[in-house]
């Protein structure tokens, strides 16, 4: 079964468009407030479990 839209699709385009929505997430995150900001590299704290 063939799709007609799939070779209407240009690989560099989507590829292109990824690369800018990940560059335009860093860049939204460097500009945000610190109490905003969110931690890119890291684990999840882990909290003491209460007694």
């Amino acid at each position: 079964m063939k799709v007609p839209w799939i070779d209407k699709l240009n690989l560099k385009f989507l590829l292109g468009m990824g690369l800018f929505c990940v560059l335009a997430a860093v860049v939204n995150n460097l500009r945000a407030p610190e109490d905003k900001s969110v931690e890119w590299i890291g684990g999840q704290e882990v909290l003491e479990k209460p007694e």
